[in-house]
């Protein structure tokens, strides 16, 4: 915040002239006709209409349960730029060692850390005075995602460990005011699905790496243009909008080259699925937490992934051209 204007009193402060002082021959008439108090640069005026902005957007999220917020605080840009290097580079080990196994191992450990992390903020945002029940949570996330090194059976697998984890904590634990049925939905809600998108991914690289690789520079290309229009909008259309026009330029890249698994057709269907995919996956990650604005910068890392990383690997297994 920057330091209060200085009054009369202060060296260099605004006073006006006595009542028998005239103004100088420079000096602009009606000069001193404003109301008296500290003149404003058109610095401050930007400062404060940015906060006012800032906080009518807050109060959005605040009222819309199912908000998609924009925090911009922190190094965000930084730190998407990070995940996306990260996980390429885990793609790319496969490539450097013609070993696409070796991609999909990597590839679910990252991914694996990642999904606990959102597994551990989910839990803290529904159980706030329950730590054993986030630890839980997360150790139930990164059980769904790290089988999916696998492929598809490795996604089954991931998803019963998972199961089995959040019924041994319900059974064992008897402290929650929550009935068992509702405690486990709440539960299954934290974790299940983040592991879920986590292993698809990784099943993705461990089936076909090119698709994986392909699947990570559109869902990139729309979050960086979905952060960078909507972080600045007041509806929440625009920057879904600008996302998708920016995966649509990369969408159309990979029709020109046609890269394995995908032909003329097919890259079309998957370019579809991802567009409408990311945006409806941010929703459902607001519909997993108690509230669209609670803190869980791990489960929107992956929130574009929850519905389009799932439905990619099912039709890899089903279009008989996407092998």
């Amino acid at each position: 915040m920057s330091a209060p204007y200085p009054g009369p009193s202060q060296p260099g402060g605004y006073e006006p002239p006595g009542q028998h002082e005239q103004p100088g021959r420079n000096e602009q008439p009606g000069q001193y006709g404003r109301p008296p108090g500290p003149p404003q640069n058109r610095g401050q005026r930007r400062s404060q209409r940015e906060l006012q902005k800032h906080r009518t957007r807050e109060a959005q999220w605040a009222a819309n349960r199912y908000a998609v917020p924009y925090p911009t605080d922190g190094p965000k840009v930084t730190m998407g730029i990070i995940w996306f290097g990260v996980v390429l580079s885990a793609m790319l080990l496969g490539v450097t060692s013609e070993n696409s196994a070796l991609s999909a191992v990597a590839v679910a450990v990252v991914l694996a850390v990642v999904a606990a992390l959102a597994g551990l903020q989910a839990g803290f945002a529904w159980f706030r005075r329950v730590p054993s029940t986030r630890s839980w949570t997360a150790m139930a996330a990164g059980l769904t995602a790290i089988p999916g090194f696998y492929g598809p059976g490795g996604v089954a697998i991931g998803l019963a460990l998972g199961i089995v984890t959040l019924i041994v904590y319900v059974v064992l634990y008897r402290g929650h005011r929550r009935p068992p049925i509702e405690l486990f939905d709440v539960l299954a809600r934290s974790s299940l699905p983040v592991g879920l998108a986590a292993a698809c991914l990784a099943a993705l690289a461990f089936r076909n790496l090119p698709a994986a690789i392909g699947l990570l520079f559109l869902i990139s290309a729309y979050e960086a243009g979905d952060f960078i229009v909507g972080s600045g909008a007041f509806n929440p259309i625009e920057g879904p909008m600008a996302g998708a026009t920016a995966l649509a330029v990369v969408a159309f890249f990979l029709f020109l080259i046609e890269p394995d698994p995908f032909s003329s057709e097919t890259i079309l269907v998957f370019s579809v699925v991802a567009a409408l995919g990311a945006p409806l996956g941010q929703y459902a990650a607001s519909a997993l937490l108690p509230h669209g604005a609670s803190w869980a910068p791990a489960l929107r890392r992956l929130d574009s992934y929850l519905l389009v990383a799932p439905i990619w690997l099912l039709l890899l297994v089903l279009l008989p051209d996407a092998h």
